[in-house]
Order: structure tokens, then sequence, then C-alpha cells
């Protein structure tokens, strides 16, 4: 019968060279090498050139945790996204890459799907890694998130909106303004029938912003506001099916104009209109929200709100660069950055009125 072994089985691990081993074949001291990684500019051009060498050939890999212990923060700065598969959320992350890639910080990243209780558990996993600032794209955490962002000691900027009353640094742009000013583009052509669509998915609480900008328009203008939910998940058989429904509706009660949510749902409307025998814009003009690439292709070309998705990104981490240059004190009162919208009107969003 096998006797269980006394010894444990070794651990993996992920290298097994330290920074010791790095200083003592460049003859320097530990010091040395830790500041080749956090502070080049300090080493001398000499110094920096040998241990790169040597760096590259034994492979060595600094231990993040280790600096995160050492010096209360590791060398990352956290992102948690909303949808990291989308073109919005991809955008973001390659400006606060751009911005941040000279800088010596790592980009790590959590895609939350829009789910407050998982960017609760992102946030939670994040703040183990000591991360020396965090980049969040909402801004109503649950309150087991709130009483942890508060209770840390790091930049913390919340991308991609504008709430009132926020402690944290914010970079993005007011969304229920993005509706209002959609609003108001049909508005001012004389339509009095407008409808804004809202994604299948209720957790899109940015487009939910947006349909309450709007909202506001229409009874501001003395109208009444007509918010309708997509009744497909894929956004252009949601623009489909809308088309549709417009087409099978009553002439003198159809809506004159249609807000998308995002311009991928108008140009499943647009790419759909010729089997209904709707005829755009001249029985319903259209417009979307996202500056997307197909946008400006279709026929007829589409309208749309857009919004600088790489320059907030880079503004984000911009912030975090400043607030990590600054003194230890947090500045007293938290900034805003306005990154604005650029309305692209095209032939889709012309009123015909009848």
């Amino acid at each position: 019968m096998n006797q269980p072994s006394s010894r444990r089985a070794s651990r993996r691990k992920a290298g097994t060279r330290t920074i010791r081993d790095v200083a003592a074949l460049a003859g320097v001291s530990s010091i040395t090498v830790s500041r080749y990684f956090n502070s080049p500019e300090k080493v001398s051009e000499a110094v920096r050139e040998r241990l790169r060498e040597i760096i590259e050939r034994i492979g060595y890999v600094p231990s993040q945790v280790a600096g995160g212990l050492a010096s209360g923060r590791g060398r990352v700065v956290c992102a948690v996204m909303q949808n990291i598969a989308s073109a919005t959320f991809a955008d973001l992350v390659k400006g606060m890459t751009d911005e941040l890639q000279a800088s010596g910080l790592q980009l790590l990243l959590a895609n939350a799907r829009y789910s407050r209780s998982l960017e609760e558990d992102a946030i939670r996993a994040f703040v183990g890694w000591h991360p020396s600032a965090l980049i969040l794209t909402r801004d109503d955490h649950t309150p087991a998130a709130e009483a942890m962002l508060g209770a840390l000691n790091i930049p913390i900027v919340e991308a991609w909106g504008f709430v009132d009353g926020r402690p944290f640094h914010q970079v993005g742009f007011p969304h229920a303004e993005a509706g209002t000013e959609l609003a108001r583009h049909f508005l001012e052509q004389g339509a009095k029938r407008v409808r804004f669509v809202l994604p299948f998915a209720e957790e899109d609480f940015r487009a939910t912003q947006r349909a309450e900008g709007y909202a506001r328009a229409m009874a501001a203008a003395g109208l009444a506001p007509d918010v309708r939910r997509a009744d497909a998940s894929d956004d252009y058989e949601a623009g489909a099916r809308e088309i549709a429904a417009l087409k099978a509706g009553p002439r003198d009660t159809r809506p004159q104009a249609i807000i998308f949510t995002n311009d991928y749902m108008a140009a499943g409307a647009i790419l759909h209109a010729a089997d209904c025998g709707v005829r755009l814009p001249a029985d319903c003009a259209i417009a979307g929200f996202g500056g997307a690439g197909i946008a400006a292709s279709l026929k007829p070309a589409l309208t749309t709100l857009r919004p600088g998705r790489y320059e907030i990104g880079q503004q984000a981490a911009r912030t975090v660069l400043r607030l990590l240059a600054a003194s230890p004190e947090p500045e007293p009162v938290a900034s805003r950055t306005l990154v604005p919208c650029e309305l692209l009107v095209r032939e889709s969003s012309k009123v015909v009125l009848s």
C-alpha cells in the first residue's frame, strides 16, 4: 500500500527569478532594479541597458502583487466596462490605453454586462490588487460598491456620463441632454409625432436617460412623448420590426420621426424599409445615436448624434495621470470634463410634413 507523501507538491509559479537575481547578475542593488521599473529616468543609461539585456535574457517579470504590497498600490489602472464587446466601449478602451501606455501603467478590464452586481464584484476583485486608480462607466453603483469606493484613497473616475452630485471625477456628457437634442432636431422641423425606441435590454440605463431627455423636450413643446421598447434583442431585427409596425399603422397617427437608441437599430429600419414599402424619409424621418461607421453609407444616409468615445477614454486616463502626479491630498472638488457630442445631420432625418 502506498504511503501518503509527507511532502506537499510544489506550487507552479508564474516565475522563479527574483529581483535579487537580476540585481546580482547586473552587479547593482535591488533598489536600483526596482527604480529601473518604476522611475527609469533615475537610472543611468549604461545601467538601464545592462538591466534590459539581463531581464530579457532570463525572462524576469516583476511581481505586481509584491510591488503593490510594498508601495500600497500596484502599477495598474482598473476599468469596469458595461459591454466590452460593443464598439462604444472598445473606443473608450483604446483611448485609455493609448494615453496610459507611455506612463508605465497597465490597464486591466472587467465586463459588467450592464449589471450593478457584476460591477460590484469587479470593483471588489480589483481593490484586492491595490490598483493605482479605478475608471468606472456607470454612476449608480450598489450601496456596497459606493462604500468600497468611498473608503479608497486612489483616483476614481466615472466615465461616459454626467450626473450631478457625484463625489468622484467625471468625464463624458449628460445623456439626457443628448436625447433632448435629438428630439429638438425633429421638433424644430415641425414634427408633432416623434417616437423614441429603447433597446430590448432594460439594463441599458444610459439609453433610458436619453429617452428621459427626449420626453422632457416633447413635454416642453406641449406634445405627448411616445417611448417604445424594442421587442427583439438583435438591434437590426428590432429596427426592422419597428419599421414594419409603422407601415401597418394608420397614416394619420403613425410617427413622423423616430429616434432609435443606437445606430444599429436605425440601420435595421433603413435596410428593411424598402421591403415594407416605406419610403425614407418621406414616410418617416429617422435618427440614431452613436456615430457608427455604417451610418454614412446607408441609403438614405443616417443622421446620428456622435459622442467622443475615444476622447472620453483618453480624457479619463489623463484625469487619472493628473491626479497621480498631484500631491497626496485629494483635490477639494471633483472635476467634470465635458466631451460634447456632434450631431451629424444627413438625409434620413429630413421631416416631410403632409
